[in-house]
């Protein structure tokens, strides 16, 4: 399955959307990133058919539904307040747009897809007294037991607190991958989202495309440049993601190229992990030192710059590089004078294994 956009252009008094281009094939999840207003949402609305295009063309494995009704789409969307039935139990909200005989004859299905979002010990209970994570996880089953040809999400996770947050990332990458005939896209404005869940990346900015590549290229310059795309938009964070190649006795160590880090967790061999560690949890040295850190990485300087705080000055940013291991460390102007780095320098990287924050995991 492939959902792709030709020249869509939608205008509205003292905004215009477009003329953008986008393809997403099977299995791949796409996610839009931009601040409000720049028109995200509306992307989302013109492929579900819920507003009309001005001109371009939207397409699905080659046939035009451009001019196709809601109905006949077949293009499943979440919003990010779910629009639930209060008076019905999560059951019922969950199979409200299936027929009775396909409620029977794919009550295994659905019993799965219950099961797999956690929602079964919920089944019964009435959709007021659910938390808003439950909620978000009813409204994605009632998109899925309709088996949609495209999976539509506008910034679901948007008003939950961080740890529901945290917690979904995970699920929704697990189920979204897990539908692999099926174009997934999210848009959000939140950095996390897109290292959690993002095949792809766009970043739209005022109704234009100003960025589209895979996670994976533009997390190999993130940490030379920080999004020059989007810098407005985002926190400075080091995201790094790996293979798990050990887990035992509380410990995870994953490679990274030729690297390998240690992490607080169990987790399966061959396990994709991706981590966050935030740049003031890396220290540098010029040699190896014994600490209770269990990371110790040998990298390059590749840049130096300033930090800039509100407070003022004296804070540098030192860019690393070691293989596939981007990173950038937070110190103060003084300890760059004491270490003497220079661009090429080569230093110890070094961060506990409690640091990072585990936020994709496949």
């Amino acid at each position: 399955m492939t959902l792709e956009l030709v020249g869509i252009t939608k205008k509205f008094p003292g905004f215009t959307l477009g003329p953008l281009d986008l393809k997403i094939d099977n299995g791949k999840v796409l996610v839009i990133i931009g601040p409000t207003g720049s028109g995200k949402s509306t992307i989302l609305n013109l492929i579900a058919g819920l507003v009309k295009p001005d001109s371009g063309s939207i397409s699905i494995d080659g046939l035009d539904i451009t001019k196709m009704p809601v109905h006949l789409r077949r293009i499943g969307i979440t919003f990010q307040n779910p629009s639930l039935f209060p008076n019905m139990n999560t059951y019922e909200n969950v199979v409200f747009g299936l027929t009775k005989r396909a409620r029977k004859e794919d009550d295994l299905k659905i019993t799965k897809l219950l099961k797999d979002l956690n929602l079964l010990h919920i089944i019964e209970r009435n959709t007021q007294g659910l938390s808003g994570g439950e909620l978000q996880k009813v409204s994605l089953a009632r998109m899925l037991v309709t088996n949609p040809k495209i999976m539509l999400l506008d910034e679901p996770l948007a008003h939950l607190d961080v740890s529901t947050k945290r917690i979904l990332r995970l699920e929704l990458r697990r189920i979204l991958i897990g539908r692999r005939n099926v174009p997934s896209i999210y848009v959000t404005h939140f950095e996390d989202d897109v290292y959690a869940l993002a095949d792809y990346v766009a970043v739209l900015q005022n109704g234009k495309l100003e960025y589209t590549d895979k996670i994976e290229s533009m997390l190999s310059s993130q940490n030379e440049n920080h999004f020059p795309f989007a810098s407005k938009m985002f926190d400075e964070a080091n995201y790094v993601e790996g293979e798990v190649i050990r887990s035992n006795g509380g410990i995870t160590t994953f490679s990274i190229g030729s690297n390998v880090v240690e992490i607080i967790g169990n987790y399966n061999i061959g396990t994709k992990v991706g981590i966050l560690v935030k740049p003031e949890d890396i220290i540098l040295s010029r040699e190896i030192v014994r600490t209770s850190a269990r990371n110790m990485v040998k990298a390059e300087v590749t840049n130096i710059t300033n930090y800039h705080t509100a407070e003022g000055g004296g804070v540098i940013d030192v860019h690393l590089k070691a293989d596939r291991f981007y990173m950038i460390a937070r110190i103060t102007e003084q300890a760059m004078i004491d270490l003497g780095l220079h661009l090429h320098d080569f230093v110890f990287a070094i961060f506990k294994a409690s640091s990072p924050q585990i936020i994709r995991e496949e």
